[in-house]
């Protein structure tokens, strides 16, 4: 099947004309009808009732339009990512990553890849608040490795068999809240029976990492604000407006500063992996070296990311009862 029949029959479900559709498409109208007829010879259904005027879709081209339609914009992103790549110069390198590690970890694990192999140019790829268009940005191969978080709870999207994976680190994720004129949380998981809770909403990753915490600690919440950014919701802890769970490392220097405070025992926490992914297959010599550079500082490389050591998980100071 081509893609221009899918193209064709998305057209014609959005102006429900053969004859405009087959202008906008720039073919003749009997060329249009006769593309459509041979796409529903290959789904073995009738996708439109030319009965009607305006033509409608059935019960089975109303299902096969939404379907067709994300097809088509998902080979089209494809396309034009594979452009961009091949486009590329040799020696530039296109990384993904999730807005807090873009800020947090890309710059410094940049820096120590540089020396190692020396000065590399980087394609600037914009961060995305959404964890699901950051995945799909990858998976259309709009750039060569993927800088993301790893729990257990949160799916990556892709096929584990397809990826090469290095675990560069951990991360832990820590309930904070502003504190009062003691220095006690202002919102204590604890302490209080119901929390102001500055939420990740649903479908953003950490969301998704802490939603088996609260089911099982039946916590009562109470969802003052809600963000897919840590920053946006560190800044709303930092003014007392509820407590949020954002990695440590985004919130150290305010923890250090006594402006945040842990809000919970350790119990509370959520670790995760920081890992880079590429996609299994042949690689531009630049991105080859800087990923024999990676695996020389990591722990170890492994399709699956691997747990980090105890020692990683050090208690910060001021958690209550550590």
């Amino acid at each position: 099947m081509e893609l221009k029949l899918l193209e064709d029959f998305v057209c014609l479900g959005d102006v429900r004309n053969f004859s405009r559709a087959a202008e906008i498409r720039h073919v003749s109208q009997s060329t249009l009808s006769k593309r459509i007829r041979t796409l529903e010879h290959w789904l073995g259904v009738t996708l439109i009732d030319r009965s009607s005027y305006p033509v409608q879709l059935t019960t089975e081209g109303k299902v096969m339009i939404r379907q067709a339609r994300d097809l088509v914009q998902q080979i089209n992103s494809l396309r034009l990512g594979v452009r961009k790549l091949a486009k590329q110069p040799r020696d530039q390198i296109s990384i993904l990553s999730m807005h807090t590690l873009r800020i947090t970890f890309l710059p410094k694990w940049l820096e120590s890849i540089e020396a190692q192999i020396g000065h590399f140019d980087r394609h600037p790829n914009p961060a995305s608040s959404a964890y699901s268009e950051t995945i799909r940005q990858f998976r259309n191969d709009e750039s060569d490795l993927l800088l993301t978080y790893v729990h257990p709870a949160v799916p990556l999207g892709i096929d584990p068999k397809e990826l090469d994976c290095i675990v560069l680190g951990s991360e832990r994720l820590l309930p904070v809240s502003a504190p009062d004129e003691d220095g006690a949380p202002l919102y204590d998981l604890d302490r209080d029976d119901v929390v102001r809770f500055l939420s990740y909403g649903t479908q953003s990753f950490f969301a998704q990492a802490l939603a088996p915490l609260l089911r099982e600690k039946m916590v009562a919440l109470n969802i003052v604000a809600s963000n897919a950014m840590s920053l946006a919701l560190q800044s709303l802890a930092l003014v007392g407006t509820g407590l949020a769970w954002v990695p440590e490392s985004l919130a150290r220097e305010e923890l250090d500063a006594g402006r945040l405070v842990v809000a919970g025992h350790p119990d509370w926490i959520i670790r995760n992996e920081i890992a880079i992914y590429r996609k299994k297959r042949k690689h531009r010599p630049i991105v080859e070296k800087i990923w024999h550079a990676a695996c020389a500082q990591a722990r170890a490389p492994s399709v699956v990311p691997l747990p980090a050591a105890e020692e990683d998980m050090r208690v910060p100071q001021n958690i209550p009862g550590a």
